[in-house]
């Protein structure tokens, strides 16, 4: 059986089950994304830069700038 990440969103209650695969994408994505953000093991709250064997949910927290 393929092991499944659980992802949330930063200020969504909705999370949703995906792929070891699927997450490394996320991550992927959420870095090239000019706009940026970041992303964090949700157990430990820090920072990581690719999905590990021992990363059960990802966080991502997305950049907000502020206009004035």
């Amino acid at each position: 059986m393929e092991k499944l990440i659980t992802v949330r969103c930063m200020g969504e209650k909705e999370t949703k089950q995906v792929t070891l695969q699927e997450a490394e994408k996320i991550v992927e994505e959420v870095y090239d994304d000019p706009i940026g953000g970041l992303v964090a093991d949700a157990k430990t709250r820090q920072v990581i830069w690719k999905v590990g064997p021992d990363v059960e949910e990802i966080l991502i927290m997305e950049k907000m700038f502020g206009g004035g």
